[in-house]
């Protein structure tokens, strides 16, 4: 489905004129239906983004789920929108308290994702369905993500799961995905199918005023005179489960809504400017270089809208507040340079040469001054915006890639690049060591407790830059080969990177680890950014780097 950017602004949520709508002062108990509920829950788990009357997009963000109460506050007081904005507007104080009803769950299975194509891949699925028949699975193929326009650009961030299997259970689906992610290299995550969406209702009170509304499946609530509107007892520092609490604001308007398991949903819309205001802060150093942050900005921008219509399918938003997503935690944790980075790239994203795909913008610290391939770090076919290549500044050096004969070298001798940070220290992001205990492995990720005391370790395969991709560990009653750029690191306690070699033991029989790099390595470096920036490089040329052929262009 193309929406042109006029349909999708009669969209719920999207024409902030509507909202000029006059206020209704109840006292007692209110039923509204403006708008009908199936058209109201529809638009909750609707692919696209809309667009607000200033032109930019609104995201919906989940800012937590499996609640059966939730309050709500705002200096100027709340309106209350049975409807969404341009229907019946309810006034009312400014503290709410939202008490969940009688509900179902929603009815759904589960399936494991084997393996996740996108670009031409996507495409053509057939390679892949033939490689997992030969595993041993049953694949099919399920189509996600969704085709949007938006000023003449017709984007399609549409990506091919492979999946098998159905599960009822969501905890025995998680165990079969383990096993195929560590026996096969499977991607190791579930595809929900909902036969059925949860349903129910809530009940909205005002603690100041005899005001009560109930409503099924969701309710809006709009701050007088622009919020911001603080959620209590917020959780966080988890993917929607487990995790702290605590009070948090928001900008923009708030909905309560029905989850997948018949709870209440928190969830932000807020403009895709007041989102990357409070995102880009927490992902690189607001000091750095402003060509680097708006690199920073962009990047973080196509993460979004790559999102679109991929995650968070059976939830009513589209991204989620959390790591899985991107962390946002908020009003008050912006600053003025990464706000002034994020408006003066409003709308800028980078689109794969085609000008019909954008580009999945990962990002990682450092480098170590070499990229990654993103099929050697996720399993999934090779991105041509992905590929693993040297920093600018080495030149030819290394121009076919570090492996096991060159690694020592690049990793004792670091070349000068522009990933590596200009502080002077033994321990940066750029080259570290660490060491390892023999007899604290045992346990770790991936690790089975009966390996025993480490004897040996070895890299048997490395990706384009160096990062080890198997790792061989030989204990004193077992041995165990551990695949995988993230399972070696969290096998080996929680390393910064996979780029790294073993050396003798130290005088207390530790590994000695000689490293390079902090995170997975695949698409823009932090550090390089900030380099490049500094050697007078624009966002252009920064990303141009780093995400293959790409094409930086504004869409709004």
């Amino acid at each position: 489905m193309v929406l042109s950017r006029r349909s999708m602004l009669r969209t719920l949520g999207t024409s902030l004129a509507a909202a000029s709508a006059s206020n209704l002062v109840w006292t007692g108990r209110a039923r509204a239906s403006d708008l009908a509920l199936s058209d109201r829950i529809d638009l909750l788990y609707s692919n696209q983004f809309h667009f607000n009357a200033r032109g930019e997009p609104q995201i919906t963000v989940g800012l937590m789920t499996g609640q059966t109460q939730v309050e709500l506050s705002s200096p100027g007081g709340f309106d209350i929108l049975p409807s969404g904005d341009g229907g019946t507007r309810i006034r009312a104080g400014n503290r709410i308290r939202v008490d969940l009803g009688k509900t179902v769950a929603a009815e759904q299975t589960y399936t494991l994702v084997l393996e996740e194509l996108a670009g031409k891949q996507a495409l053509r699925p057939d390679a892949a369905m033939k490689r997992w028949r030969h595993k041993g699975f049953a694949p099919s193929d399920v189509e996600v993500g969704t085709v949007f326009g938006v000023e003449g650009h017709v984007l399609d961030n549409r990506r091919m799961l492979v999946t098998s299997g159905r599960f009822s259970s969501e905890a025995v689906a998680l165990e079969h995905a383990f096993e195929a992610k560590k026996d096969h290299g499977a991607v190791g995550k579930l595809h929900p199918r909902v036969a059925k969406r949860s349903e129910g209702g809530m009940t909205a009170r005002d603690l100041e005023h005899d005001v009560e509304v109930a409503a099924e499946g969701v309710l809006w609530f709009a701050p007088r005179g622009g919020g911001p509107v603080t959620v209590h007892d917020v959780l966080w520092g988890t993917t929607m489960g487990k995790g702290q609490r605590s009070d948090r604001k928001y900008l923009g308007n708030v909905y309560v809504a029905i989850d997948a398991a018949g709870k209440l949903s928190v969830v932000n819309l807020v403009s895709e400017s007041d989102l990357l205001a409070g995102l880009v802060p927490a992902e690189i150093f607001a000091s750095a270089p402003m060509e680097a942050l708006k690199a920073q900005a962009v990047a973080a921008r196509g993460q979004l809208v790559t999102k679109v219509g991929t995650r968070h399918l059976a939830d009513p938003f589209l991204v989620c507040a959390e790591q899985h997503c991107q962390v946002y935690k908020g009003r008050g944790h912006e600053h003025p340079r990464t706000t002034k980075a994020v408006k003066q790239t409003v709308g800028l994203v980078a689109m794969r040469p085609s000008l019909t795909q954008l580009v999945d913008t990962v990002y990682s610290a450092n480098s170590g001054g070499h990229t990654e391939h993103n099929d050697v770090v996720w399993p999934g076919a090779a991105d041509p915006q992905l590929r693993g290549r040297p920093d600018p500044k080495l030149g030819k050096s290394f121009a076919e890639g570090i492996d096991a004969q060159n690694i020592a070298a690049f990793l004792r001798k670091p070349p000068v690049s522009f990933s590596q940070p200009p502080e002077k220290s033994a321990q940066t992001p750029y080259r570290w060591t660490a060491t390892i205990d023999p007899s604290a492995v045992a346990g770790n990720p991936g690790v089975p407790k009966d390996i025993g005391i480490i004897k040996a370790m070895r890299v048997a395969d490395r990706g384009r830059s160096g990062r080890a991709t198997t790792l061989e560990l030989t204990g004193s009653k077992r041995s165990v080969t551990i695949r995988g750029e993230l399972r070696i690191r969290r096998a080996l306690g929680g390393l910064k990177s996979s780029m790294f070699i073993v050396s003798d033991k130290d005088k207390y029989g530790r590994f000695v680890l000689e490293g390079g790099g902090h995170g997975h390595g695949v698409g823009l470096c932090q550090h390089g950014a900030m380099g490049m920036a500094r050697a007078g490089k624009d966002v252009r040329d920064i990303l141009g780097h780093y995400y293959s052929d790409c094409r930086v262009v504004k869409l709004w």
